[in-house]
């Protein structure tokens, strides 16, 4: 995902696809959502957490036009859509294609950890896959964070 010119956003290893390569065009409204979201501390933000952080930059932005800039930055693999249990929709920027990662979800406090992985993939031997190419993967575990796990068991 990384460009050689154009528009390049970092987020210590994170870089959105160069702009020239985008088949849309890059509006104020639409950099200022993605220097909100590289900006932040935190990787994981709901639509409503970056609206808040954009109007910062962009005070006149409106809630929708971030939701329809989120999709549109889903559609074309700049963002990722998290869709945990009992919590808003979540996005994290997409980092280059070889950044393999898991998240850990607490299912107490909703934390979120991301931890990359670092053996290869291989693919299980079935004829149906053998042509699919993998660019980037993810996998999720829920379970309880070393804060939460001690009030889980007092229940």
């Amino acid at each position: 995902m990384v460009g050689t010119g154009g528009m390049r956003v970092n987020m210590k290893s994170a870089s959105v696809k160069n702009q020239e390569n985008q088949d849309f065009k890059w509006t104020p409204q639409r950099k200022a959502i993605i220097t909100a979201i590289k900006n932040s501390k935190k990787k994981h933000l709901s639509a409503e957490e970056i609206y808040l952080i954009t109007k910062k930059i962009l005070p006149k932005i409106g809630l929708a036009t971030v939701y329809r800039a989120l999709e549109l930055f889903c559609e074309k693999g700049i963002l990722q859509k998290l869709n945990l249990p009992n919590q808003p929709i979540k996005y994290e920027i997409l980092k280059d294609d070889s950044y393999s990662h898991c998240h850990y979800v607490c299912l107490e406090c909703g934390k979120i950890y991301e931890v990359p992985i670092q053996q290869e993939l291989t693919l299980p031997a079935n004829e149906n896959l053998k042509d699919f190419k993998i660019v980037n993967s993810s996998y999720w575990y829920f379970g309880y964070c070393k804060k939460c796990k001690d009030k889980v068991n007092e229940k």
